[in-house]
């Protein structure tokens, strides 16, 4: 591997962490009220492999607004999955680990 290979790969996990950044940061937003998850899940290209990975369980998310408006538990619930989607995107974490999240619980 040359130098120009390497630095490929550094570039590319930058990519993929700043993006994985910008996906938590906007789900924080989502919880807030202050972003509409149908706007983040409209952008994809935004986020890369990150959104890929949890995509199947944002769109949980995104489905039950109606449960969640009407069951404080099962709002509470899914609000705990988002958090610990965040976080698990702030700490660098495998599509393995993002995909098993489960909003279903």
């Amino acid at each position: 591997m040359n130098i120009g290979e390497c630095m490929g790969n550094a570039y590319e996990r930058i990519e993929r962490t700043e993006s994985a950044q910008a996906l938590a940061l906007d789900l924080e937003s989502v919880l807030l009220g202050r972003m509409e998850l149908a706007l983040v899940l409209s952008h994809r290209e935004k986020y890369g492999e990150a959104i890929d990975a949890c995509l199947h369980g944002l769109n949980h998310f995104l489905a039950d607004e109606d449960v969640r408006s009407k069951d404080a538990d099962y709002k509470a619930m899914q609000e705990a999955a988002m958090r610990r989607l965040i976080s698990l995107l702030r700490s660098g974490a495998s599509a393995v680990e993002l995909s098993a999240e489960d909003f279903l619980r």
